[in-house]
């Protein structure tokens, strides 16, 4: 069944392809992850900002609500004007987040089907420390998978220290994609560490210089 990202997978299959036979069909995926990531940096950089600024105005959001909960009709009205000012900014950030899904769906896809335009994925033919990239940890455990989760789970616990401060179901959250590598082909694994990875430096980076900028 044909599917509109369809040609987006198989350009970044040629790509890939094309990388390869200069690093390895293992560090072609990490270098076009990786390029894909760079290209996306100015986006999640306006996203992180919106986060902080709905961070920053969530408590005079929730003043309002709470001075204004018993008359409806003043809270709409206050509610109205906080969202036409101060509260836009709640929804930077959103834009370029939506931006960046279709992307990770085509990276994803890419190192998980078995068949890319009709004809099979040879990038799952390869293998990584011995092992197929096609290979599956739960139905096949191997050295390699057991490297990739310990990297993964070590990233994962390095995210959750970061959000100590933060709601419990967040500290967990990083620990998903560990879980749900065990169910996916070694490549995309390999996908999940190296975009996990990048995204767990690059929030890092840019809260610390916001921190910087804020002193």
């Amino acid at each position: 069944m044909l599917s509109i990202f369809d040609p987006f997978i198989n350009a970044a299959y040629l790509l890939v392809s094309w990388l390869a036979p200069l690093t390895g069909t293992a560090g072609a995926i990490v270098v076009f992850v990786m390029a894909v990531r760079l290209c996306l940096h100015p986006l999640v950089r306006i996203q992180v900002r919106g986060e902080q600024t709905r961070a920053e105005i969530m408590p005079k959001l929730k003043e309002i609500q709470d001075k204004h909960k018993g008359n409806q009709e003043r809270l709409n009205q206050e509610l109205a004007a906080f969202y036409g000012g101060e509260g836009k900014g709640m929804f930077a950030g959103c834009l370029p987040m939506l931006i960046q899904l279709p992307i990770f769906s085509v990276m994803y896809r890419l190192f998980l089907s078995p068949t890319v335009g009709g004809h099979p994925n040879l990038l799952l033919t390869h293998t990584l420390l011995g092992t197929p990239l096609s290979t599956v940890f739960l139905t096949s455990p191997s050295i390699a998978a057991v490297c990739l989760f310990a990297a993964m789970a070590a990233v994962a616990t390095w995210s959750a220290l970061r959000m100590a401060t933060g709601p419990k179901f967040l500290r967990v959250l990083p620990y998903a994609s560990v879980v749900f590598a065990m169910f996916v082909p070694l490549a995309a694994g390999l996908y999940l560490l190296t975009t996990t990875t990048w995204t767990a430096v690059e929030r890092a980076l840019l809260m610390r210089r916001r921190e910087k900028v804020t002193v």
